[in-house]
C-alpha cells in the first residue's frame, strides 16, 4: 500500500474544489476584502500555496534549502499561482505515489527549535486541514459577495 492510497482524496476531491472556487471568481472578486478582514481569496490562495510549499516541498522533501523564505504576493494574478501551485503539488503527489505507507510515520528534522521533527503523516495532514480551513474562507468571501461556492 503506497501513501497515496491513504491521501488520494486531496488529489481528488479536495484540490479540484479549491481550484474550481477560485477560477470561478474574477480578478476583483479574488482581491476583495470586507472591512476589518485580514485577506482576500488571492491572498488565501497564496498563503495556502506557501503551507504546502514550506512544509512538503520544503522541510520535508527538501527540494529547496531550509534558508529559503516564501515571498508573499509574488504571483500577478491566479493563473501564475495556480501553475506554480500545480507544481509543488505535483512534486507532493510524486512522493505520495511513490512512497510506501509505511514511511507517513519516519521521523523527519524541522527547522524549528519548538519542533526538531515531524512525521510526514503529520505534515500531509496538517497541509491538508490548512487548505481545507482557508477554502472555507473563501467559500465565505464567495458568498459575500453573491457567488454560489462549488458544491462539495
Amino acid at each position: 500500500m503506497l501513501a497515496f492510497d491513504v491521501y488520494s482524496h486531496w488529489e481528488t476531491d479536495l484540490r479540484p474544489f479549491t481550484v474550481a472556487a477560485l477560477r470561478s471568481m474574477s480578478p476583483e472578486q479574488l482581491a476583495w476584502k470586507p472591512p476589518g478582514w485580514h485577506s482576500s481569496a488571492l491572498e488565501l490562495a497564496d498563503h495556502m500555496l506557501a503551507a504546502e510549499w514550506i512544509w512538503i516541498y520544503r522541510n520535508a522533501l527538501r527540494r529547496a534549502p531550509w534558508e529559503e523564505r516564501w515571498r508573499p504576493g509574488r504571483f500577478a494574478d491566479l493563473d501564475s499561482l495556480l501553475e506554480y501551485w500545480a507544481e509543488v503539488h505535483r512534486v507532493t503527489v510524486e512522493w505520495l505515489k511513490e512512497t510506501p505507507v509505511r514511511e507517513l510515520n519516519r521521523k523527519l528534522p524541522m527547522p524549528y527549535p519548538g519542533q526538531p521533527w515531524a512525521t510526514m503523516n503529520w505534515v500531509v495532514y496538517h497541509v491538508m486541514e490548512h487548505e481545507i480551513h482557508h477554502r472555507g474562507q473563501i467559500f465565505m468571501l464567495m458568498r459575500m459577495q453573491g457567488i454560489d461556492p462549488p458544491e462539495i
